[in-house]
């Protein structure tokens, strides 16, 4: 059984959002893959939708279109992301975008299991929410999510909170913001948390449970369709205007 799990969390370190989802994908006792979407090239939805039609899959040729046929495949997924202006992260929201090759006719990936990972400092349920309702347009199955409120607004990494009116810190804290000195004890963990850890081990346990679809197998039309795409438009509209 294969588990893909993607993770939109901050580039440059393993923030919560990528442990939490690790932690799940280890314990879930599958053959399980990450992926940390910050660190591929890649754009929302370019509205090719005559290239994604057939095959059901995206086309579009970056580094995150090899992972549209696995998740197409995997037999369940984990899905997490940060929370970034009272929603999901962009660039969770442009990967989950080109899904939109899995709506043509039918739904490929209906039924899907899939386990969300949301984590942040404030307006926590605004992105739960946002989140859901998108996966909801392709009828997946969320099997559970984990929440973790943080607590750590990005004013602990940026460095001007102490001159800064507008951050998540000041919202927080008001004019004691200003006073307050940024230590490493302040970063907190989701490993420290007794509700969420327990949270990824109850995540994890429903994954355990899952059993394998039957493996399908792709028409050979499918094939034909992708020939023909890369044949007449290359690189998948790579350079095609939106």
């Amino acid at each position: 059984m294969k588990v893909l799990g993607f993770s939109a969390g901050g580039t440059g370190r393993q923030g919560n959002v990528d442990r939490m989802v690790k932690a799940i994908l280890d314990k879930c006792g599958h053959d399980a893959e990450f992926v940390k979407l910050t660190d591929l090239n890649f754009s929302g939805c370019k509205g090719c939708v005559a290239l994604c039609a057939r095959p059901q899959v995206c086309q579009l040729a970056d580094d995150a279109q090899p992972y549209y046929e696995k998740l197409k495949r995997a037999d369940a997924v984990v899905l997490g992301t940060p929370v970034y202006m009272g929603t999901m992260a962009s660039t969770a929201a442009a990967f989950i975008e080109r899904f939109f090759g899995y709506r043509h006719v039918d739904f490929p990936i209906a039924g899907k299991p899939f386990v969300t990972v949301v984590a942040g400092a404030m307006q926590i349920d605004s992105a739960i929410a946002e989140l859901h309702r998108v996966l909801g347009m392709f009828q997946v199955r969320v099997l559970d999510m984990v929440p973790y409120r943080s607590t750590v607004p990005p004013c602990f990494r940026c460095g001007r909170h102490k001159e800064c009116e507008i951050g998540g810190l000041y919202m927080m804290l008001g004019e004691a913001a200003k006073q307050l000195t940024i230590t490493q004890d302040m970063f907190r963990r989701w490993e420290d948390d007794p509700a969420t850890a327990a949270a990824i081990d109850a995540a994890a346990a429903k994954l355990q449970k899952i059993v394998p679809d039957e493996p399908r197998e792709r028409p050979a039309t499918d094939f034909v369709w992708h020939i023909y795409v890369h044949a007449v438009y290359g690189r998948c509209c790579r350079d095609r205007s939106p």
